[in-house]
This record gives structure tokens, C-alpha cells and sequence, in this order.
């Protein structure tokens, strides 16, 4: 047995021993502290920088700043820089930088170019034969990536890092040497530094003079919102595909750039856990390969093989399935990597004690981390070459499997926002082509600029995962899944399951079984195609096409000063029909070089505008007329910190500041029961926990007072129960308590044990927790809310939320779920949630005063990546106060 793995029970007592041990500050008790290995008996290169050396403790014995992670991998490559190359590869919200490191043999890392340039001619068998990948293939090192801490307060894997690191450039161990002669090691030590710093602030801020591991200490009590998410406050482990953040922005091209046989997401879970590694619990996505799945399951057993040497204890097939293919993990299995998550029980801290008694170190934590790191490099040189063969296999299958195309198109309501998609597939390495012309496919007409996604490509798979409308769970998982809800046990879907990207955008799209015969452009990576005006001397004005788009340019020309009306009817003007929601900018009122800024802004934001030379109107609302309502820029209220959910606030400010260009105030919620809000025009409540709790009576009379004087208040998901409290009385509707419904079980007679049976389980259950399906919503566009938004759009439902719509005169039920029969459009939902969700309302409005009072009952800004429904959110920021009449 090598000697990297010797046994290491003697590091846990090291380590508990210093839970009793008096620390007066933890740096220099560190640095007076006898350095104790994480792997006793191992023999290093004493000249190679030590953790220790560099930062005065040893790995495991503090939380390492990320400046500090930063500082040690610089020692290391000054030290060895023939061994050790980094680079960035970006920055984040906070201006950290975002850096890799990547470590191998000297001849390897001399010849770094071509490895990776051969890791991604093997991806692709149009370019690289079969005889071709045989020579590649015979001298290639597996290309090995161990990303870390992609959550901040997931903190061993990132000090772990460092103790990998050091293990392989300083051990003497010629198991060693041999692994990284088969392999090409890339480490992203710390994936999230602002979220780690936010944890390491308040972990230090609140350490005392030596570890507590007590549930309750302060220094493992997170304040709001805890270290987890970046700085924007997006969970970056759901953020691969849709890369709305410069971590994940970052991160995913130099994966695409590589393309690594093995990726391993190392994170850390609840305390009360041990070690989690593949193979994964069902349900598994089915577009996963074969192939994948194997080598997920031999790394495993060699990572359990080495765990049992040290009688660690770990699981797997539990817990953490394979489904959604928006992961760390994920996204990269459908590029072809052997991509797997590692999961360690957190001390949170130093220390901290299960609820069994036991107390778990830091130092376990980063043992745990450091052994399977370099158990999955040992496995990816001992199955070199059926990795990189496996790799070649991926591409091939790819491209004679694939058959037919995907067709996308332009939504007439929101043209623009299938360019962000084709956009985005691009990002994920999926090959995308723009039409030149009008073409028919699958029996029907699409326009010039549709989008064609053919199959027979390398990655297939990965456009299938994002596009179908579809990924069927398992029956049997399913069938499973309605036994234990029948018991009363709960589901195990760990995450949502639906995510089709033209879904989401409410992009039009089909599967059609051949590639249509029209020229193509290929795709690019942008997200933004720039726009153009129209007629630009035109002498009245201009006129702006709806949708994304349009509303980006309102915004922005709002903050520019430029003065705008919102035509909330269609009109017929010039020939031409105009959709509800068409923007008008007169020159009259504007500033002289209004041409000049809508020229720039268009290019920016991809509107499509178009000069008018008079205000003649020969259908619809004349400009002059009430239906051409004055938007202003509101001064926007967001609020922050319990009880909002800090992804749910998160998502919203980035849509309205980074997406839209909306300044927003963030205020904690407790403020808002005495806050003087009259400066404020628009506040929006989160999706997040009891808003009537932390409001209490007086300051839900604040904001109902603030709404009667012209306010607009937005509530998102879980934040419309204050809407509909009973006793908040601000909307006519009630969210439906479905055991309120049940018969009074306790005066019935049990006749038999089926009867029994009966009465234990749920034999009619109401309304389960939904984990995320997306459904289809009718708009009634009629109303000013749905200006400019399409007659049908896509929800994704979470929970088990549902409300009563509003009556004839209690307010609009402005966008309302389909029956039952049609309100699936992708995902599982339980058959009791849609008979009741069915025909009940997705948003509700209703003037209450001077003001508007508007209720999401789902969350639209969820991860930021519901393209379809954002234009709501901003017809309700910026039209809510153009239709209210503010008293100040």
C-alpha cells in the first residue's frame, strides 16, 4: 500500500486535543502550535513551501481567507515554476480574482498548449480520425479538474486545496510522481472568494479563545446571508448554464477551453453527514452516457477503497441525484466529463458537534477532502487511457447519434430574447446556426433569423438536456415517489424538474426529424444582437418594438431623462399593426440629440426602433390619449434580510440593476415598519419567509397607508401570503389550505385495517411541495400589466402555494394557470397540485387607494434565468406607478 495512505486516526486526536487548549488568538497559538500532518508518515521535500511556511499554520488548524488560499498557490509556483502554472480567469462582483493553478511534471507543463489542445481535438471526430485519436491518445495525460468551495461557507475543500497541492509537488512517494506523470492536475481553489469572505469575517468575528462547537456559537452562527452565495447573492452551483454570474462566466469557458476527462465540484453538506461520492442517487438524467456512469462508479470505489484503509466513514447513492444539469457537476457531464460532486458533513467552523455527541474538527474536514482528491487522481492514472478513449467515444456518439434539428424562433411578442438563448447554447459548446432566410420546416413557415440547432454534433447531448421540452423521471423512481407521499415520507426529488431553455425564454420551438435546407450563420457567444433605428430622421418621433429589448432601452432612456409614453392597446399605424406595449418617444419634450441616444441605446440593448413622421393613428389609442401612458423612472425599494430568502432578493436586484439598469435601495425588512417610505415609489417583498411576522400589525399599516398614497407594492412567491393574510386584508384573495378541506378523522370509526390503512395514509392528499415545474399561464392582455407580453406564458411552480383568484371587483386576475389538461408544459407535478393550481391565478391585481397592489404567487425571478417572465416584473416596476396617483 503506498504511503500516502497510511492510517491517520492519530490526526483526530491531534485535533480534538486542541479544543481543550486555551487560544488567546488563533494565529499565534497556530504558530506555537508542533506542525501535525494531515497525513502522519508521509515523507516531503522540506525545500517545497508548507502551508505552515507561507501562513503560519498548518492546513485544517484556521479557515483560510481566500487572499490567503491566493498567496499560498503563489508561493508554491514561485517555488516551482516549472511544475506549477496559474492564470485567471476573471473577477468577481467584489473584484477578486478569479484563478486557477494547474500542476503536473515538468515536461507536462511544458507542453501545456498542446495537451489541451488535444484534450479538445478528442471531443470532436469530424476533425480528429480514429487513427488520430489512437496517437493522442498514446501520450496523453488525462486532464484532471478539482474545483472547491463553490459555496463560501463550504470551507474545507478550499483549505484542502492546499494541502493537495503541496502533497504532490513535495511528496517523495513515487506513487506520486507516477500519477502526475499520467495526469495533468488543474485546481480552482476558491470558486466563490466573496462568499468566503463574507463567511470568514463573520467566523472570526465571532471566535472566542478556542473552538466552540456548539450549534448555537457565534462563530458558526451565519447572520443573514450567510456565506454561501456570491456577492450578488446567486447560488453558483444552479448558475452553469444559464451563467448569469462573472464566477460561472468565467468558469465555464475554461472548461469548454480544456474539456477535462474527470471534474470533481467539491463541497461540504450538513454537519450531521459524513462523506458523500458518486454513484449518485436516483433519479439519473437519462441523456447521462453509459460511459459517465461507469467511471463516476470506478472512481467511486477506489475513493471508498482508500476511505475504508482510514475507516472513514462516507455514503452514496443517496441523497444527491444526477437529474438537473445546471451543477458544477452537471453541466460538464454533458461535455463529456466524468464530472462528480464530493460532499463533506461541515464543521461550519472548527469545531462542532452532531447531534449525536460527537464533535467533528476542521482538520477531519480537510482529510476527508484532501484523501479523496488524491484518490480521484490516482484513479483518473491508473484509467488514463479508457478516459481519454471514453472522451473520443462521447464526441462520436454525439455526432452519429444525433438526428434532425431543433428550430427556434423569434416570439413576435419578445423577438429578441431567442438570441439571448442562442446565445447561451453557444456558452455550453453547443454548435448554433442563424437563418439568412425564411424557411419551412416541420410542416411550417419560419422567419430569416430563427435559429437551427442541428443533432448530429458533439454535443447532442447537451443541446437535448437544454432544449427538449421534456427529461422524463423514471416510472419506477416516479412510482416510488407517489408510495412514500402516500406515507406521509416525502419525496426525494432534490432539485426542480424542468428547466427547457425555449420554455423558460417562451421561445417558439420544435424537434423536427430532418435539418432544414437553408443557409446558416453560425451563432456567436453574445447575448445581445444590436439594434437599429429606423427612419432615424423621421420627423415626430419613434416607436419601439416590445419585449426585452424594449424594455432594456426604456429603462435606460428613462435614467438618460428622455421622456416616454407606453401604448398600453395595440394601434394600427402606417400600415402596420403595433402590439400593446409599444413605446413612443416624441422629439417634442426630448433633448436635440434624442436620434444620437436611441441610436446608442438600441445598439446596447438590441431594440428595434423605428421613426414616425406624424402622430396619425388609424386603429387603436391615439398618442394624445389616455392609453399613451407618461412613465417616469421610479425610485425603487427592495427588501433585504430576514425574512427574505437571500437567493430570491438576490435574483431581483440583479434583474432590475444588472439586466435592466433599474437603481434599486435595498432596506432591511425590519425597517419597513416604521420607515418613512414616501420617496419611494415602487417596493418590492422577495420571495422569503413570514413577512406578516416580521412586519407585525403596525407596519403592515405602514405599507398599506404608503399604497393608499400612490405606492406600488410587488410581492414575489411566498412573499404574496402577506397579500392575502386575513388579517393584513390587502388583496380579496386567500391562499387555499387544503386540510381544512379533510374530515374530522377522530370522530370516524375504523372498520377494518384497509380502513386503517386508509386513514394513516392519504388517500386523497392535498397539494404536495411541487420541487419545480414549469406551467403554462394564460394573460389577460387586455389589462396595462400585460403590455407587450404574449397571450400565453411559462411559470415555474414551487412549493404549494395556491390562491383563490379575485372576484368582479376585487381586482384582475391578469395572468391565471391553463386547466388541468393543458397546465404541464415541462417537469413533474403531482396530479392533486394540478387539478387545484388549475384556472387559479399566477399574478392578481388591484388598485387600493392611490395605488397598486400586484402578487406574483410564483416567484419570477428565480436564479435569474426565466427570460419569459421578466417582462412582467418590469411592466409591474415601471407601469405600476405611471397607473397609480401618488398623494406626495
Amino acid at each position: 500500500m503506498s504511503s500516502v495512505f497510511v492510517r491517520l486516526a492519530a490526526t483526530s486526536l491531534v485535533a480534538l486535543a486542541a479544543l481543550s487548549a486555551p487560544l488567546s488568538a488563533p494565529m499565534a497559538a497556530a504558530a506555537q502550535t508542533a506542525s501535525q500532518p494531515l497525513i502522519p508518515g508521509a515523507s516531503f521535500d522540506p525545500a517545497v513551501p508548507t502551508v505552515r511556511s507561507v501562513l503560519g499554520y498548518d492546513p485544517g488548524d484556521f479557515v483560510t481567507r481566500p487572499a490567503d488560499v491566493r498567496r499560498y498557490f503563489d508561493a508554491l509556483a514561485a517555488h516551482a515554476p516549472d511544475r506549477v502554472v496559474m492564470g485567471e480567469y476573471g473577477r468577481t462582483h467584489e473584484g477578486r480574482p478569479l484563478w486557477w493553478a494547474a500542476i503536473g511534471t515538468p515536461t507536462n507543463i511544458a507542453r501545456m498548449d498542446q495537451i489541451q489542445a488535444n484534450s479538445r481535438a478528442l471531443t470532436d471526430p469530424r476533425v480528429t480520425s480514429a487513427a488520430q485519436a489512437d496517437a493522442i491518445i498514446a501520450d496523453q495525460p488525462a486532464v484532471v479538474w478539482m474545483a472547491y468551495s463553490v459555496h463560501g461557507d463550504e470551507i474545507s475543500p478550499a483549505d484542502a486545496a492546499m494541502a493537495a497541492a503541496h502533497h504532490l509537488l513535495a511528496s517523495r512517494d513515487p506513487a506520486v510522481q507516477d500519477w502526475l506523470s499520467k495526469t495533468l492536475v488543474i485546481m480552482v481553489p476558491t470558486q466563490n472568494p466573496d462568499g468566503r469572505d463574507r463567511f470568514t469575517d463573520s467566523f472570526y468575528a465571532g471566535f472566542g479563545t478556542r473552538p466552540n462547537p456548539d450549534p448555537l456559537s457565534a462563530e458558526r452562527d451565519q447572520p443573514w446571508p450567510g456565506g454561501r452565495f456570491n456577492h450578488a447573492l446567486f447560488d453558483l452551483n444552479r448558475d452553469w448554464f444559464i451563467q448569469t454570474q462573472p464566477e460561472t462566466q468565467g468558469h465555464a469557458p475554461l472548461v469548454l477551453a480544456w474539456r477535462p476527462q474527470v471534474l470533481v465540484d467539491s463541497h461540504e453538506m450538513g454537519t450531521d453527514q459524513t462523506f458523500f461520492f458518486p454513484p449518485e442517487a436516483e433519479p439519473l438524467n437519462p441523456l447521462l452516457t453509459q460511459n459517465t456512469l461507469e467511471s463516476r462508479e470506478l472512481i467511486g470505489r477506489n475513493t471508498a477503497r482508500r476511505f475504508d484503509e482510514q475507516g472513514i466513514a462516507y455514503f452514496n447513492r443517496q441523497t444527491y441525484d444526477a437529474f438537473y444539469p445546471g451543477y458544477g457537476d452537471g453541466w460538464p457531464a454533458y461535455l463529456g466529463s466524468v464530472s462528480m460532486t464530493y460532499e463533506q458533513g461541515s464543521a461550519r467552523g472548527l469545531a462542532a458537534r452532531r447531534s449525536s455527541g460527537e464533535v467533528i474538527t476542521y482538520r477531519e474536514t480537510v482529510r476527508n477532502h484532501l484523501i479523496a482528491t488524491l484518490s480521484t487522481i490516482e484513479a483518473a492514472a491508473a484509467n488514463r487511457e479508457r478516459l481519454l478513449r471514453n472522451a473520443y467515444a462521447f464526441g462520436q456518439d454525439g455526432v452519429s447519434g444525433g438526428r434532425g434539428a431543433f428550430v427556434l424562433a423569434p416570439n413576435p411578442a419578445d423577438p429578441t430574447s431567442v438570441d439571448k438563448l442562442a446565445g447561451l447554447l453557444t456558452r455550453s459548446g453547443v454548435e448554433v446556426g442563424r437563418a439568412e432566410a425564411a424557411f419551412t420546416a416541420c410542416g411550417q413557415s419560419w422567419p430569416a433569423g430563427s435559429y437551427i440547432v442541428p443533432l448530429a454534433q458533439p454535443q447532442r447531448r447537451m443541446a437535448e438536456v437544454l432544449l427538449n421540452q421534456n427529461v422524463p423521471l423514471d416510472p419506477d423512481f416516479l412510482a416510488e415517489q407517489e408510495r412514500r407521499r402516500a406515507r406521509g415520507l416525502g419525496d426525494q426529488i432534490y432539485d426542480v424538474t424542468a428547466w427547457s431553455m425555449p420554455v423558460m425564454f417562451n421561445v417558439p420551438f420544435v424537434r423536427c426529424g430532418t435539418v432544414p435546407s437553408v443557409a446558416t450563420t453560425p451563432a456567436g457567444s453574445a447575448l445581445v444582437r444590436a439594434g437599429s433605428v429606423a427612419d432615424a430622421g423621421a420627423a415626430y418621433g419613434y416607436l419601439v418594438q416590445p419585449g426585452v429589448a424594449g424594455l432594456r432601452l426604456m429603462a435606460a432612456a428613462l435614467q438618460d431623462g428622455v421622456v416616454i409614453r407606453s401604448l398600453e392597446r395595440s394601434f394600427e399605424k402606417d400600415g402596420r399593426r403595433w402590439p400593446s406595449g409599444t413605446l413612443l418617444i416624441t422629439r417634442a419634450g426630448n433633448p436635440a440629440d434624442l436620434t444620437d441616444r436611441l441610436q446608442t441605446l438600441a445598439a446596447q440593448t438590441g431594440a428595434r426602433v423605428t421613426g414616425i413622421g406624424d402622430s396619425w393613428v388609424s386603429d387603436g389609442p391615439s398618442f394624445g390619449s389616455d392609453g399613451a401612458v407618461l412613465v417616469r423612472a421610479p425610485n425603487i425599494a427592495l427588501a433585504w434580510d430576514e425574512p427574505t430568502s437571500p437567493t430570491a432578493a438576490g435574483a431581483a436586484r440583479h434583474i432590475l440593476e444588472r439586466e435592466f439598469g433599474l437603481p434599486v435601495t435595498v432596506v432591511r425588512a425590519a425597517s419597513l415598519s416604521s420607515a418613512d417610505l414616501s420617496r419611494f415609489q415602487v417596493l418590492i417583498l422577495p420571495e422569503g419567509g413570514s413577512y406578516e411576522s416580521a412586519l407585525g400589525a403596525g407596519g403592515i399599516a405602514n405599507l398599506r397607508g404608503w399604497v393608499q398614497r400612490g405606492g406600488t407594492l410587488i410581492t414575489l412567491g411566498r412573499a404574496s401570503r402577506l397579500m392575502a393574510d386575513e388579517d393584513a386584508n390587502l388583496l380579496a384573495s386567500r391562499r387555499q389550505d387544503p386540510s381544512s378541506e379533510a374530515e374530522d378523522a377522530a370522530a370516524e370509526i375504523i372498520a377494518d385495517e384497509a380502513h386503517y390503512e386508509s386513514l394513516i395514509g392519504v388517500a386523497e392528499p392535498g397539494p404536495a411541495s411541487v420541487a419545480g415545474a414549469l406551467a403554462l399561464a394564460q394573460v389577460d392582455t387586455e389589462h396595462w400589466l400585460a403590455a407587450g407580453i404574449a397571450p400565453t406564458v411559462n411559470v415555474l411552480v414551487m412549493g404549494a402555494d395556491i390562491y383563490a383568484p379575485l372576484g368582479q371587483g376585487e381586482g384582475v386576475n391578469v395572468v391565471r394557470f391553463a386547466g388541468p389538461d393543458d397546465l404541464v408544459v415541462s417537469g413533474q407535478m403531482w396530479a392533486e397540485n394540478r387539478a387545484r393550481l388549475a384556472f387559479k391565478p399566477a399574478v392578481m391585481v388591484n388598485s387600493l387607494g392611490r395605488g397598486q397592489l400586484i402578487a406574483f404567487t410564483q416567484d419570477p425571478t428565480v436564479r435569474g434565468y426565466l427570460e419569459g417572465l421578466k417582462p412582467l416584473l418590469i411592466n409591474a416596476v415601471l407601469l405600476g406607478p405611471a397607473r397609480s396617483s401618488p398623494a406626495w
